[in-house]
């Protein structure tokens, strides 16, 4: 009977995270620790409950995403205001829905960390799914932290260490308060629980929605990438593509109709959604006009991404790897293709860089296409401009621009329209950094 309250209790402080209240529940832990392992499992198995997060922002900040005047309406105050990067982000008493959904997992990863430190396994299989758990728990907090830094913390700057980060969460018992880390100690925080999840987790995963080791060592070299250490990102990339560096060949794919890709097609290591919100279906998400101008006759990816919209002369972007209408953030193999790609390149390996390049690419344009022969600085503006091409509407084009900023070289002004005015967004503008709701910081007694 008391195994059956804890489960409802768990699946009733899930409900009520869902609309919003969260970081306002103060949940008695000791009624929703389980106490078998299966229960363990449900909690990070809640798919539709975020536990498979990824922020929505970083698609509204970057330049792959063009709203029509019909479309913004829907959008909520956080929304408009990344969008335009700039005014008030929040409404009184709100959260922010990727802060709430971001430090949602994290709160549920705790509840299994915290609860598996008192389990006493009965038997070798226990002792064995029990250590998977708590690798995968690691996995989930890992990734929901470095998502958050993403939004909430100036971008990484190597040398600039004591830069603020977020608060990090290693507790289920959210009555602790926690202060705001230095980004070095948010990073090292994420470095150790992906190490620890390395050592519990399977090679692969048995369904796209858990961690295994393949997904620790792409999302390892994503936060390589983003902190710049790209010897590290070159070793975590090889290690991913040594298991598996399968990509779907666009020859194959028929662009008729939705032409949506599976959900869990062979390039999907890891699978994750962004928030939907009213904008997500609306027909006026468009894309943007630029970036759908880099695309030539070719490349089948024009085809295949996109499809022409009701309003002449714009497109939208119909192919995802979530395989529906919802934008996927999760961790694939052409992303850590592409990772690798430009780490060799930036640390001297043009020939292995421009393999790595040419792999994607024979997948992706038609079957007369001519591997490209490039090395040095025209190598890496063809694999900065495939980065652009093929990861879109993923949040990973804003990652991007915020390290890409700090080098004259490569470093974008971004402009738009918003109802009439234009919009605009500086390298190292302040619109790279989303403020800490200021509710919490209120309700924190770290803060004050």
């Amino acid at each position: 009977m008391k195994k059956k309250y804890n489960a409802i209790v768990i699946f009733m402080l899930m409900l009520s995270t869902a609309c919003g209240d969260f970081l306002d529940a103060k949940p008695e832990l000791s009624l929703v620790i389980p106490e078998e392992l299966n229960e363990y499992q449900a909690i990070l198995d809640a798919e539709p409950r975020q536990m498979n997060y990824a922020p929505k922002i970083p698609l509204l900040g970057a330049d792959e995403m063009e709203l029509g005047e019909g479309a913004i309406p829907w959008m909520t105050q956080e929304e408009l205001t990344a969008y335009q990067w700039e005014g008030d982000y929040y409404a009184v008493n709100d959260y922010g829905v990727d802060w709430t959904y971001g430090y949602q997992p994290i709160y549920y990863a705790n509840v299994v960390i915290d609860g598996l430190r008192d389990f006493k396994p009965e038997n070798e299989a226990e002792r064995n799914l029990a250590m998977v758990l708590e690798a995968s728990a690691k996995f989930y907090r890992a990734w929901s932290h470095f998502q958050l830094m993403q939004v909430y913390a100036p971008p990484y700057t190597p040398g600039e260490l004591e830069q603020p980060g977020i608060p990090i969460r290693q507790s289920a018992d959210i009555n602790v308060a926690t202060d705001i880390s230095t980004q070095n100690d948010v990073y090292l925080f994420i470095m150790q629980d992906l190490e620890k999840a390395y050592e519990g987790l399977p090679e692969m995963p048995d369904r796209k929605t858990r961690p295994s080791k393949w997904a620790v060592d792409a999302l390892r070299s994503r936060i390589y990438i983003q902190m710049q250490n790209y010897s590290k990102a070159a070793e975590a990339g090889s290690r991913a593509l040594e298991l598996n560096n399968d990509l779907m060949d666009f020859k194959t794919i028929s662009p008729k109709g939705a032409y949506y890709f599976p959900r869990f097609n062979q390039e999907v290591i890891f699978h994750a959604n962004q928030a939907s919100t009213g904008f997500t279906f609306d027909r006026q998400q468009w894309v943007d006009s630029e970036l759908f101008s880099l695309y030539d006759s070719t490349d089948l990816r024009r085809s295949i991404f996109f499809k022409e919209s009701r309003t002449p002369g714009k497109f939208n972007f119909v192919s995802r790897y979530s395989g529906d209408y919802f934008d996927w953030g999760g961790l694939a193999v052409d992303e850590v293709l592409l990772d690798r790609a430009e780490a060799l390149a930036r640390i001297g390996n043009d020939s292995q860089s421009l393999a790595d390049l040419n792999y994607l690419l024979i997948n992706r344009y038609k079957g007369n296409f001519v591997p490209l022969d490039l090395k040095g600085s025209e190598l890496m503006t063809r694999i900065l401009l495939e980065r652009r091409r093929e990861l879109l509407f993923r949040g990973i084009r804003w990652m991007d621009l915020r390290r890409l900023n700090q080098d004259p070289k490569f470093a974008v002004t971004l402009k738009r329209m918003v109802y009439g005015k234009e919009k605009i967004l500086l390298p190292g503008g302040s619109g790279y950094t989303v403020p800490i709701p200021e509710r919490e910081l209120e309700n924190n007694p770290a803060f004050n």
